[in-house]
């Protein structure tokens, strides 16, 4: 069976709109009717009745002229009155007493005649009165449609405050199944409602366009890295059975290198999302860093702490992710910072930075750049950068900020900013 229900928001308000103010006027249809215009009918077949007693008690003059008129009792002057409020009243006078009657007319453009009797022996008592035009169905008419009007205009001025929005969201959503950056995603407007989906829509725009960064990053870099130790690995096998055994210590180099380089891009698929945030102070975390660089990486430390009596707010991080990004940097100052870092504490208004200078050649200017923005390349013997990447996504997990730059006297300098975390 059909369903008559409209499939488009729009005809769906009109539709419950128009039976909501119908509904609502018939109610009001009802109550008026029967709290206004009933006993009003009532009241006044109660006035013409006594009006018609009086005349006759006080002997009125039964004369067939003039703007009070008297028929016989036997004669059906004017006609059955055709509206609702005279038909009551009509009603009402016949309840009064038997034979009672009220009709009407007949009527021109300046008065309209109406004809009382008291009883069946009464003569029949006529009144020119003023028009009393109390509409008809065109008039029924012409209001429902103002009404349908009214409800036509106040549905498409509702939806469209919804439907323009909603279609806006569609546009934006087929842009991001295209793969279009989620930066491009203009403001929407719109309800408080359609505001939340869009920034629920935006939001999922960027956790898709990351992982859709994350796998192309780690499909092709796993490839990538891997290929130059599996080439080794397969020529090696090529050799004779001594020439085999003397290159066993190189095959092992290599496949230590692919495992660390599927650890390196399975941690960054990872990167601690899941880890739960706990509270550290900040010496602490740092001290105990310290101690990490120098039993597990060989490296000279030096620890400066902020002058004076400051108070450091605790560090809230994933303690495990974290360590990630100190241990990098840690990995590249045994390799390419001297084997010696200071590292420094520097509270500002608004957040903790920690300091990290080595003392080595520091990297060409135009690295700095890439560096800071995690894209730089593969270097030669400096390997993938996929580490780089790796802490520039944990410290945006921390909300967090890292950043490069040559020391002035030779090294290079890392700063890691943790804003205050706001109550």
């Amino acid at each position: 069976m059909r369903s008559f229900w409209p499939r488009s928001t729009l005809w769906r308000t009109v539709l419950l709109l128009a039976v909501l103010l119908l509904g609502t006027q018939g109610a009001v249809y009802v109550l008026f009717h029967q709290y206004v215009l009933n006993p009003a009918a009532e009241r006044f077949a109660e006035f013409l009745w006594e009006t018609d007693h009086a005349l006759i008690a006080a002997d009125a003059d039964h004369t067939p002229v003039g703007t009070l008129q008297w028929r016989s009792s036997h004669d059906l002057p004017g006609a059955p009155a055709s509206n609702y409020f005279l038909r009551q009243s009509a009603s009402y006078l016949a309840q009064i007493a038997p034979g009672a009657a009220l009709r009407v007319g007949p009527s021109d453009a300046d008065a309209t005649w109406m004809w009382i009797r008291g009883s069946h022996h009464q003569p029949w008592l006529g009144m020119r009165i003023s028009p009393m035009n109390f509409g008809g169905q065109g008039f029924m008419f012409m209001r429902l449609g103002v009404i349908a009007l009214c409800t036509l205009l106040g549905a498409w001025l509702i939806v469209r405050q919804i439907n323009h929005p909603l279609a806006r969201l569609a546009a934006e959503a087929a842009r991001i199944g295209r793969g279009d950056m989620p930066e491009s995603l203009e403001p929407i407007g719109g309800p408080l409602e359609v505001r939340h989906l869009e920034q629920a829509i935006t939001s999922m725009a960027n956790d898709l366009h990351r992982l859709h960064e994350e796998r192309t990053l780690l499909l092709t870099g796993i490839s990538h890295e891997l290929r130059t130790p599996l080439s080794r690995l397969l020529l090696t096998l090529h050799l004779q059975d001594h020439d085999l055994l003397a290159e066993k210590a190189a095959m092992l180099v290599d496949v230590s290198e692919m495992d660390e380089t599927i650890d390196k891009f399975l941690t960054l698929v990872r990167s601690g999302d899941q880890e739960k945030v706990i509270q550290l102070e900040v010496s602490d975390w740092v001290a105990e860093m310290a101690e990490t660089a120098q039993e597990r990486y060989g490296l000279e430390i030096q620890v400066a702490h902020p002058a004076g009596a400051v108070v450091l707010p605790p560090l809230s991080c994933r303690p495990l992710a974290l360590e990630r990004v100190f241990r990098n940097l840690f990995d590249n100052v045994r390799r390419y910072g001297g084997g010696r870092l200071d590292m420094q504490i520097v509270r500002h208004p608004a957040g903790t930075e920690i300091c990290l200078r080595d003392h080595g050649p520091g990297v060409p200017k135009r690295d700095i750049g890439p560096m800071n923005n995690g894209t730089l390349p593969r270097q030669s013997g400096h390997g993938s950068g996929i580490g780089l990447r790796i802490c520039q996504h944990i410290m945006t997990l921390h909300g967090g900020i890292l950043r490069f730059a040559n020391a002035e006297t030779g090294g290079l300098i890392a700063h890691l900013t943790f804003p205050d975390k706001k109550n």
